[in-house]
């Protein structure tokens, strides 16, 4: 009896056991898919709110594209920007413009589910007018015997001929409106003058580095491996020495200056049998080349110009070789000081975003 007695409590003792083991093995998991549960939830919220904190950067950028769009065709938003807002899928967007002189200031802001991202832009508002690589007021833009690339639209205020060796990636128009580009040519003497480098009669760059605005009152020459980190005015004209070579010209990118100007013509050079004459050779010009008169480019050779290139006269680039006329609208944005030109009444706007927007990030 005692022992059957023992059994009885011992076997009692062992279910025990095991019933308080397995309330804690059910207790642990239990826990243990409460957690799960718990960081399951915070993660399925936390790509939730990701994934409206992207879409509302998205809007942020909608509503910089709408304001864009608004100031390129909206001529009361030229004048005075007014904000613009909207909504858009599961959120919405607001911006916030300002003007000063030429260029417009940006902030767009998205919000989607109480999350905002916002984004600053700047652009500058010019003319279709102005949207070319090469434009002469005179008669003719001549490029017989020229082989290379012009990547922009050509243009004359009558004829563009022999243009037949070019790769033209952009339109070429005769009969074009008269641009007029011109801009005060003082201001820059001064500026020059200001800086110690107002030069009374002629002067040549070359085998130097030359930096800031000079202003020339006679002529121009520009020799071999001249680097000009500037701008180069001249009150009569501007010659490249017969086979310049190594010509680096770009103006300052804090002050958007014209590149070279003169109110006369602005040539190249060459002497010797037709098949070895060289203009210049192995050279970039970088900005705006501006001549009142006649702009002649003969016998350019490996050579690039990036910008705009206006003649109040005619244009001629003959008889080159691995030419490169690329368009750069930077150099409209902001315009530079004092240029001015004839619109024509019906041309369309241009906006030139300066450079891809920015986040705007909160502090912490």
């Amino acid at each position: 009896m005692t022992e059957n007695r023992e059994q009885k409590t011992e076997g009692r003792g062992e279910k025990g056991i095991v019933l308080i083991l397995t309330f804690i093995v059910m207790a642990t998991l239990t826990a243990i898919v409460a957690s799960f549960l718990f960081l399951i939830s915070i993660q399925t919220k936390g790509s939730g709110y990701d994934i409206a904190s992207h879409k509302a950067l998205w809007l942020a950028d909608a509503g910089l594209q709408k304001a864009l769009y608004t100031l390129k065709n909206d001529a009361n938003y030229q004048t005075n920007p007014p904000n613009i807002s909207g909504s858009l899928g599961e959120g919405t967007y607001s911006v916030n413009a300002t003007k000063s002189g030429s260029i417009y200031t940006f902030v767009s802001t998205g919000t989607v589910l109480g999350l905002q991202r916002q984004i600053q832009a700047t652009a500058s508002l010019t003319s279709a007018v102005l949207a070319r690589s090469i434009h002469a007021d005179g008669s003719t833009v001549n490029f017989a015997g020229s082989t290379g690339v012009i990547n922009a639209n050509i243009s004359c205020h009558v004829h563009v001929t022999n243009y037949g060796g070019l790769t033209r990636n952009g339109t070429v128009t005769e009969g074009y409106p008269m641009i007029n580009p011109t801009l005060d040519f003082d201001y820059y003497k001064s500026l020059a003058q200001a800086a110690g480098q107002s030069v009374t009669g002629s002067k040549t760059f070359a085998n130097e580095t030359y930096t800031g605005v000079w202003y020339v009152t006679s002529q121009v020459t520009i020799g071999d491996n001249a680097i000009i980190n500037g701008s180069v005015f001249s009150d009569s004209s501007i010659q490249f020495a017969d086979k310049a070579n190594n010509l680096q010209l770009t103006p300052s990118p804090l002050t958007n200056y014209p590149a070279l100007v003169a109110k006369n013509n602005i040539s190249t050079s060459a002497t010797g049998a037709p098949s070895d004459r060289i203009g210049l050779q192995n050279s970039t010009i970088n900005g705006l080349v501006l001549a009142q008169n006649n702009i002649t480019f003969d016998n350019f050779k490996d050579s690039t110009i990036n910008g705009t290139v206006l003649a109040g006269g005619n244009f001629q680039m003959q008889d080159g070789s691995g030419i490169t006329v690329n368009y750069n609208e930077n150099i409209f944005a902001p315009m530079p000081a004092t240029f001015t030109y004839t619109e024509n009444v019906q041309a369309t706007k241009t906006v030139i975003l300066q450079k891809d927007w920015n986040e705007i990030v909160p502090p912490l």
